[in-house]
């Protein structure tokens, strides 16, 4: 979820809030820590009773974040998934951190103002200040509190600064990690020490980097003394390693699998820090970017650093990873207007860039990212995968994976460079099929029955089987209700349809023999009201595919393009899907795509479905593709259905005033033996 809020709080009214509740802010806090400290000990019963005290005080928002932030994120999850009132109770402080959180990913400005009332005012100043710092600005205090840190003409700011950072904890960690890379020798040793005593494991390849390689033995030195302090911790990860080269690789898969080590999703905001034009600046990112982004700049570090091509791997998997989350965010009709989305956005042309320099570290890419659960990164990188052997030999490999994404984008990226083999065509063939069916579902005598293409008709009489399947997974295309149903209110019924996110936007038509009465009290709520339902009354009303369904269709059409750019004779092994599919609830543009490939390969299992689409009608568009594979699988085969009716459908296509449509007619025509009273006059 995207957290694009932002809020300022002015010092003076921050001061004002503190001075007016500061009792209470810290009751709260004593309460909170109490809780936490007392589940610590296994208390349960102790914990409950101070974390419905601390509640009791109404903490705000900030107050709640600020508190979370600080304490233990481990603790907090356990306490999180403790069944009973302790988990409810910590959920509850979660959920008014969430809101709060809000307020510290866009940056409010004013920062350095704050700063100099906290180094600079009376205690209660400093400290209303400092508790500002921290619920209003987060990890945008950082850079504020940069320049004190490296001040050396007053120690007593330096202090205060590194105190400042310790009490923004978590949060101020990735910036820290950026500062490491300040001109300022001073200024990058105390990030480096606040790092150690944070003892946050994100920052060992930073502080491992800067142990090995600055150029000063007092930083060098420094980073070592705080990189030991995270040994510990690093072990219970499992990485066992100090070597500088080896953290960034390792901390790099951690991010790409979401390790909740290295994730801390309520404790960072959504900012990406670096260090540029001897300043700290950040930028906000979508939610899911941050960890990436941590990832690309541990990743960049080490490359500029000498690590050598040992990381180009590592670094596309993250290039790919990365270039998957915007397009997923950029497919979400709720984020279509949404600024940040539209900016990173604009990242997608260097990602491509970046990609096809990796050349044949994609392959390496590739391994990892699957081995990292990464598939939609694993699809978008195959995407842009190249004929090396290293890179065929990879998509090979994935052409096996569980993941029927996955196992289906290598066929596609194979298939494309001319790979025919029996493991490529089946997985293609098996993409023409998995286009499922519209679903309908019909509670009572609604008068709907037998089946028809592309449709799989659900049936209930009663009202609790029919609302319960009517309501479950997979999402129906169209529901049709009996008015009169045994039990219940036929306002009843709509109501719980209508009211219910499953079924709100699912189209309803109601069936009865009161059509004027009931369109009078439900019709903005019905589709359709009929005397009896039909096929033609469903499809009439049957809005979009369903976002599975559609993506089905996406890849059946990518299939069937593959499949029909390979030699007929391998392709007739997905003769029979290709039938399947051309039967199924697929939109024109797939059925135009299946027809392409069953012409042009000769699938003659698939000559009864074409001449369906001729002698059922479509757009243009259909017609021309049926009609195109029937005159080339005609020329094998003649009919296979009623020549008199297909001759009619082709007469009729012929006299339809479309260029295009009517020489498909005519070589359609020609290849079904002619018409004896067609014969096309000259122009003179």
């Amino acid at each position: 979820m995207l957290r694009l809020a932002s809020r300022g709080i002015t010092p003076a009214l921050a001061l004002l809030v503190f001075l007016s509740s500061s009792v209470t802010a810290q009751d709260t806090e004593s309460l909170f820590e109490s809780g936490v400290d007392a589940y610590r000990r296994g208390d349960n019963t102790a914990a409950i009773e101070q974390l419905k005290s601390a509640l009791a005080t109404n903490p705000g928002n900030d107050a709640a974040f600020a508190l979370w932030q600080r304490a233990e994120q481990q603790v907090l999850l356990e306490m999180l998934i403790e069944s009973g009132e302790l988990g409810a109770l910590t959920e509850r402080f979660l959920t008014l951190a969430k809101v709060g959180q809000l307020v510290v990913v866009s940056d409010p400005g004013n920062a350095e103002e704050v700063v100099a009332l906290y180094l600079e005012g009376d205690a209660n100043e400093s400290r209303a200040a400092l508790l500002d710092l921290q619920a209003t600005y987060g990890a945008w205090a950082v850079p504020a509190l940069v320049g004190p840190l490296g001040d050396r003409a007053q120690p007593d700011n330096r202090v205060m600064a590194i105190q400042a950072l310790i009490r923004l904890g978590d949060t101020a960690v990735p910036a820290l990690m950026a500062t490491t890379q300040a001109e300022d020798e001073l200024t990058r040793s105390n990030a480096a020490s606040v790092l150690g005593s944070l003892g946050d494991t994100r920052a060992a390849a930073a502080l491992a980097w800067m142990a090995q390689t600055d150029a000063s033995e007092t930083a060098r030195n420094t980073a070592a003394a705080a990189l030991n302090k995270l040994v510990s911790d690093l072990q219970a990860m499992h990485i066992n390693t100090l070597d500088a080269t080896a953290l960034t690789l390792d901390l790099s898969e951690g991010w790409l699998r979401g390790d909740a080590e290295l994730e801390r999703p309520y404790a960072s905001g959504s900012v990406a820090w670096m260090w540029s034009d001897g300043a700290l600046q950040g930028r906000t990112v979508p939610a899911g970017l941050v960890s990436l982004d941590m990832a690309e700049s541990a990743l960049r570090g080490a490359l500029a650093a000498g690590a050598g091509d040992g990381v180009r791997g590592h670094l596309a998997a993250v290039h790919a990873a990365q270039k998957a989350e915007i397009m997923a965010a950029l497919s979400n009709p709720r984020l279509a207007d949404n600024e940040l989305i539209q900016r990173v956005a604009a990242d997608l042309a260097t990602l491509d860039l970046n990609l096809a320099l990796a050349g044949q570290h994609r392959a390496d890419a590739l391994g990892l990212l699957l081995a990292s659960r990464q598939t939609a990164a694993a699809i978008v990188l195959m995407d842009a995968m190249g004929r090396s052997r290293p890179e065929v030999q990879a998509m090979r490999r994935a052409l096996a994976h569980t993941d029927p994404g996955v196992a289906t984008a290598a066929a596609v990226e194979l298939g494309g460079l001319g790979d025919a083999s029996a493991t490529v065509v089946a997985r293609l063939s098996t993409a023409l099929s998995t286009v499922p069916d519209r679903l309908v579902m019909s509670m009572g005598d609604t008068g709907l029955s037998g089946q028809a293409a592309g449709w799989q008709l659900l049936g209930a009489q009663d009202v609790p089987g029919g609302m319960a399947t009517a309501k479950a997974y997979p999402p129906k295309d169209v529901i049709v209700v009996q008015d009169g149903l045994q039990g219940v209110t036929l306002d009843t019924l709509v109501f719980g349809l209508k009211n219910d996110p499953r079924t709100q936007d699912t189209p309803l038509i109601i069936v009865t023999d009161n059509v004027g009465n009931v369109e009078s009290l439900y019709g903005d709520q019905a589709a359709a009201i009929v005397g009896s339902a039909s096929w033609d009354s469903v499809k009439g009303v049957a809005g979009e595919p369903t976002e599975a369904m559609a993506r089905a269709m996406a890849t059946a059409q990518l299939a069937a393009a593959v499949l029909s750019s390979l030699p007929a004779a391998r392709v007739q092994a997905a003769a029979q899907s290709t039938a399947e599919a051309l039967n199924s609830g697929a939109d024109e543009a797939t059925k135009i795509a299946l027809l392409n490939l069953a012409g042009g390969a000769g699938l003659t299992t698939c000559l009864p479905a074409a001449e369906g689409v001729v002698l059922n009608g479509g757009s243009d568009e259909l017609m021309i593709a049926a009609l195109d594979a029937c005159a080339r699988l005609w020329s094998v085969t003649g009919p296979a259905g009623d020549r008199n009716a297909l001759t009619a459908a082709l007469e009729n296509a012929l006299a339809s005033g479309n260029a295009a449509l009517a020489y498909s007619a005519a070589e359609a025509l020609g290849q079904l033996g002619g018409s004896p009273a067609l014969v096309v006059a000259g122009g003179n």
